[in-house]
């Protein structure tokens, strides 16, 4: 079985809803929601956890603070098959918290403490170890200020030149940064954002046109996620539309980090690039349908079916 590596940030998600709107103080002081829920989040909890319960080998690599938060985080994932033992624990600083009020449509917003994101750097991670894989995903590009660009850039080089195939997908964090972005492209295989936070550097732009500006600066694979939309694939001469599988949204938290791991999987398992699109699509709707990041994600056979009943793709 192929060996997937994550890199890319963990959080605990401290999910909420539905939520009308959010306290006023000496307006609206209080609200009030029917549910809570504490989960892993975040691109290298939700990705791990969904190709784990595909049943898929996986590691991430992250960086935690030596406190409740970060033993919860491993436990969660450990128990679901993620292999956290390249977690680096840092002495001081504390484990990344999110609150995430849950909206009735299923959207969502975050207040977040990013912790140990802020010192998470290559020298957190064992290099020789995180690259004895066949895949490797860099997620949560501007969200890991000292990782994103240059050293990240790095990071996959050095993978690539050992035969590892490299995944890029990133999350707004920080803000959308083009230079970053744009340093770490020649070195991915295959490159997976959303079209919300590619048109706040590139504005105004197609999926057809990101694509393209994705593959004319070195990416092998763009692949543009457009939510209810599904997504665009491009590669060399291939330009297709992939719609997405209809679905009842509950909680959005994490679609992308599904549709990654559903794509992956695919690709892990020797699908062609299209239907690896449609199990993409298809992980990310069990994604939406359960409260939590990938909690709703069943095995990797469950989602290809539903992947083969998928819209036909348009040209």
């Amino acid at each position: 079985m192929p060996k997937i590596h994550c890199v890319g940030i963990v959080v605990v998600d401290l999910l909420s809803g539905p939520l009308k709107q959010y306290p006023v103080p000496r307006v609206q002081p209080q609200v009030t929601t029917d549910w809570i829920r504490v989960v892993p989040g975040g691109g290298a909890a939700n990705a791990p956890s969904a190709l784990a319960r595909m049943g898929l080998a996986v590691t991430s690599f992250s960086k935690v603070g030596n406190d409740f938060n970060g033993e919860f985080i491993r436990q969660e994932l450990n128990q679901v098959g993620v292999d956290t033992s390249g977690f680096c624990v840092a002495s001081q600083g504390s484990t990344p918290f999110t609150f995430v009020g849950i909206f009735s449509d299923g959207d969502r917003t975050f207040i977040h403490t990013p912790g140990t994101n802020i010192t998470f750097t290559l020298a957190d991670i064992d290099l020789d170890r995180a690259l004895a894989c066949e895949f490797l995903l860099y997620h949560d590009l501007w969200t890991l200020p000292a990782l994103d660009g240059e050293p990240a850039a790095k990071l996959l080089a050095e993978a690539r030149r050992r035969g590892v195939v490299t995944f890029l997908d990133e999350g707004f964090g920080y803000g959308p940064r083009r230079e970053s972005l744009e340093a770490m492209l020649p070195h991915c295989d295959y490159v997976m954002p959303s079209i919300d936070d590619l048109q706040a550097i590139y504005p105004n732009s197609s999926a057809r046109e990101l694509a393209d500006r994705l593959l004319g600066h070195g990416a092998g694979t763009a692949v543009i996620k457009m939510g209810a939309e599904g997504c665009y694939v491009a590669r060399g001469e291939l330009r297709e539309q992939v719609p997405a599988f209809p679905a009842k949204p509950v909680d959005a938290t994490g679609a992308g980090d599904c549709w990654d791991a559903g794509f992956i999987a695919a690709l892990a398992q020797g699908e062609d690039l299209i239907t690896a699109a449609r199990i993409g699509n298809a992980c990310a709707a069990f994604g939406i349908e359960a409260v939590g990041g990938a909690t709703g994600v069943p095995r990797y056979a469950v989602v290809r079916q539903r992947a083969l009943q998928a819209p036909a793709t348009n040209r």
